[in-house]
């Protein structure tokens, strides 16, 4: 029994001198070296082709200080601790053989096969693989570059976490941001503050983005933007996701889009939800209380879609427009813009729709005296003409009603109300009723002044809407 309680000491013993060594910087090596106790502590001096080791770390220098009770030393000139296949280069620091951690300034560079990290100052922990990087720092990889004021890197995970003037660049895409989380295995990057993102057919800013490398897919929330780089289309809201290889785009929470064309009226449009479809042809989808605005023509409805090339807008679900003293309501209206100038208005009525309407035309006379006379035109379906932004052609097929008031040198003269099947309204350019066609069935009845209020003056389905949408500041 004696002797096993022996060579169990003895083994003890001999296992804490094997941590102590292990634990101990030692000094391999030097061309000059010389020692001395200051204040109860012993220090040693170390000149010329500096080597010391600590377990699998090597330090080499061109001069040193040991403070040997407190296991530790400051490195001087030419500064290289290697690991295995990991080396820190540096022209001056500190290595801390308790914490196993290195230290360095004015300039250093961290080498390993994943990654080369350089700053103008560092720390790096050896046991768990962690550097914290400081000032001008830049992290390079085959596959990404960052730069950065700060950056913490765990080199055993290949994360990186950067703060300040952050810029990662990858094949697909460059993110920049005060702060970045970069998640190199996971293949996620997240980003916050002022966070940007450009790939090759958009650019995205917003307050923090997640972007996942892999999927070519970027999550944005807070002050969305995003912007298409085949067009001078721009998308924004409250929330949107990104898919770079559909060129897909979706954004939700007070949606706008920006379609700005040099030389003519720039499309605003206004929604809840907003998708944009970058492939050819491109196109883009408004939902929910959409407000659409162009120039003159102005619109509101439930769910619109807008082409820029050739330009044209497709609107449903109880759609409205105005353009200048004109109003167009009916299931479904389209509009088309050759040239970037307003040309056709198509309204319809859909008979398998629920809860159908027939298309519908109002004119407000611009006169105040005679405000409240408004001429009209209903039917099935409805194109208007226009030139020069400017009625000056409807046409209406199927069963047609209408009711234009007259005037002669500036005076109110009576109203003509006629119904029929196919009708033609022509218009001059105050776009005031020169004469109407009807070509089947016509009938028709002209009510002088004097008996205008014995005969009802609104046809079926007459509405004037005020909600008329406005621009909004931003």
């Amino acid at each position: 029994m004696n002797k096993i309680v022996v060579y169990t000491t003895i083994f003890l013993l001999l296992y804490a001198g094997l941590l102590n060594a292990q634990d101990v910087i030692e000094l391999k090596s030097a061309n000059e070296l010389s020692g001395k106790v200051v204040n109860g502590k012993s220090i040693r001096e170390a000149n010329g082709k500096v080597h010391l080791v600590q377990g699998n770390i090597s330090v080499y220098c061109n001069s040193a200080t040991q403070w040997i009770d407190e296991n530790k030393v400051e490195l001087r000139g030419n500064v290289r601790i290697v690991q295995d296949t990991l080396t820190l280069i540096t022209s001056q620091g500190m290595y801390y053989g308790n914490e196993r951690r290195a230290t360095g300034q004015g300039g250093i560079i961290l080498q390993d096969p994943n990654a080369t990290l350089t700053a103008n100052n560092g720390t790096y922990t050896f046991l768990d693989g962690k550097a914290i990087f400081r000032n001008n720092v830049k992290i390079v990889n085959p596959g990404y570059t960052i730069t950065s004021d700060e950056l913490t890197y765990f080199r055993f995970t290949e994360d990186s976490y950067a703060k300040g003037n952050v810029m990662v660049t990858t094949d697909s895409a460059v993110i920049t941001a005060n702060s970045i989380d970069f998640l190199r295995r996971s293949g996620i990057t997240k980003a916050f503050d002022r966070a940007k993102i450009e790939s090759d057919s958009t650019i995205i800013t917003a307050d923090s983005l997640l972007n996942y490398r892999r999927e070519s897919r970027s999550i944005a929330s807070g002050n969305v933007v995003i912007i298409s780089l085949r067009n001078n289309a721009i998308i924004s809201g409250d929330y949107g996701e990104n898919f770079e290889l559909i060129n897909y785009s979706y954004i939700r929470g007070n949606a706008q889009l920006e379609q700005i064309e040099q030389g003519s009226d720039t499309l605003i449009i206004y929604s809840e939800v907003m998708e944009a479809y970058r492939n050819n042809p491109e196109y883009y989808v408004a939902k929910d209380n959409v407000e659409l605005i162009r120039g003159e023509f102005i619109a509101r409805c439930g769910r619109g879609v807008y082409l820029p090339e050739p330009e044209t807008v497709a609107l449903t679900l109880q759609p409205v427009v105005w353009q200048e003293n004109s109003q167009m309501t009916g299931d479904s209206i389209y509009a088309e813009f050759p040239g970037n100038v307003l040309q056709q208005i198509y309204v319809s009525k859909l008979p398998d729709m629920k809860n159908s309407v027939r298309s519908f035309v109002l004119t407000k006379n611009e006169n105040r005296f005679f405000e409240d006379r408004t001429d009209q035109a209903s039917g099935n379906y409805i194109t208007m003409n226009f030139k020069n932004d400017k009625l000056n052609l409807v046409e209406i097929f199927g069963d047609a009603s209408s009711i234009y008031f007259l005037y002669e040198k500036g005076m109110a003269n009576g109203v003509n109300i006629i119904n029929g099947r196919d009708m033609v309204i022509y218009l001059d350019e105050s776009e005031s009723v020169e004469k109407i066609n009807v070509m089947e069935n016509p009938a028709g009845q002209y009510v002088p002044e004097a008996k205008i209020d014995e005969v009802n003056l609104r046809l079926p389905g007459f509405e004037i809407r005020n909600d008329r949408p406005v621009r909004k500041s931003n």
